[in-house]
């Protein structure tokens, strides 16, 4: 008996995957029993001992296919803190697993529904699917107050007719015209539709927030320079971490330098907290630092340290006529945002890190 339930779920198993290929590669069109039975290697007649028919293996297709797209949601948005901006990410994962997967969105959304065995189900299954992948963050996000619950509830409603249909203008009739005016769409109506409230905080505790994150201890104020630069977009923050601080002929034209005391941060704060929400923070060794201004005053070079400070080869900028210099990610800690009050730790800091190209740079000025 247990051989035989194997058996079944191991033929089960087959046609399923080579159901999914098909809807993967050539979409529904292509969904027929004998498709499916050659793409399997058995005949037709053999899926019947399985399956009532082609909508019975397309209901088990959409059980497996919500179980893919919660995995891809998780691996693309597990590593953020939680917050406003884990949320949209976690819509926006989301969003692109359909855009990667279009035939499953007319599986999903397009397909009637009444041709599907338990079809109640499958449609709860398909429509709460956002929900559920959102839900641990609407907790978060009310639980601390970002949102009330009257008006997460009020989000969560919308969301779940205005994402499907914003996906089917894109994938149907090409409306925006590029994935990357599409994702500017998403963001857009997010920012509109979903209100964050600052979290109630006194200003002490914000202080000691962003300090904290900045002097952690580990490395002491008195061995390193900090910097901070302020900006409003989460793609320049993951633009800066992914691969480096991009600045125009001087470094300090963009980053001001940040000491461990609650006045001369607040008054910096104030000045620079109209450029955005996000305080990157970047951090290099004064052991460093004294290291190459050393040398740039033995070549008797004019040039500024940071400059030298770049593993890649500055760019010459035509709208600035100027030069574009790019420190290394390792010299980025990472990012406070300080209206939400999240965090993010760069695991590749290390602002101790010297590497053969600035000497190369040195000498080759």
């Amino acid at each position: 008996m247990r051989n035989k339930l194997l058996k079944e779920k191991r033929m089960r198993g087959y046609f399923i995957e080579a159901a999914k290929e098909i809807l993967k590669g050539e979409g529904i069109d292509s969904m027929s029993v004998r498709n499916i039975a050659d793409q399997a290697g058995y005949s037709y007649a053999t899926l019947y001992n399985y399956f009532k028919d082609v909508t019975d293996v397309i209901n088990e297709c959409i059980n497996d296919f919500a179980e893919e797209c919660q995995e891809y949601v998780d691996d693309k948005t597990r590593n953020l803190p939680d917050g406003p901006e884990k949320l949209k990410a976690i819509i926006k994962s989301y969003v692109g697993y359909f855009l990667e997967y279009p035939s499953i969105f007319d599986v999903f959304f397009l397909e009637k529904i009444n041709k599907i065995e338990k079809k109640r189900d499958t449609s709860q299954l398909i429509v709460t699917l956002l929900e559920r992948l959102c839900k641990p963050q609407w907790n978060y996000l009310i639980n601390n107050e970002f949102i009330s619950s009257s008006s997460a509830e009020k989000a969560i409603t919308i969301l779940r007719y205005q994402i499907p249909g914003m996906l089917l203008f894109y994938l149907n009739r090409s409306n925006p015209d590029s994935p990357k005016e599409f994702y500017s769409l998403i963001d857009n109506q997010l920012d509109k539709l979903i209100r964050f409230e600052i979290p109630t905080r006194t200003t002490q505790t914000f202080e000691e927030v962003v300090l904290k994150f900045i002097f952690d201890g580990t490395y002491l104020g008195e061995n390193y320079y900090f910097f901070i630069h302020y900006t409003r977009e989460k793609q320049v923050v993951d633009s800066i971490l992914k691969t480096g601080f991009k600045y125009i002929e001087s470094f300090h034209n963009s980053a001001e330098q940040i000491i461990d005391d609650k006045l001369d941060f607040l008054y910096k704060h104030n000045i620079y907290k109209p450029y955005g929400n996000f305080i990157v923070v970047i951090g290099i060794s004064r052991n460093i630092f004294d290291k190459y201004a050393q040398l740039i005053r033995s070549k008797g070079i004019n040039t500024y340290i940071e400059n030298i400070l770049c593993d890649t080869a500055p760019e010459f900028d035509d709208e600035a006529e100027e030069y574009r210099y790019t420190l290394p990610t390792q010299y980025i800690k990472g990012y406070v945002n300080y209206v939400t009050g999240e965090t993010l730790k760069n695991p590749s800091f290390n602002p101790d890190y010297d590497s053969p190209n600035f000497l190369n740079n040195l000498n080759s000025l």
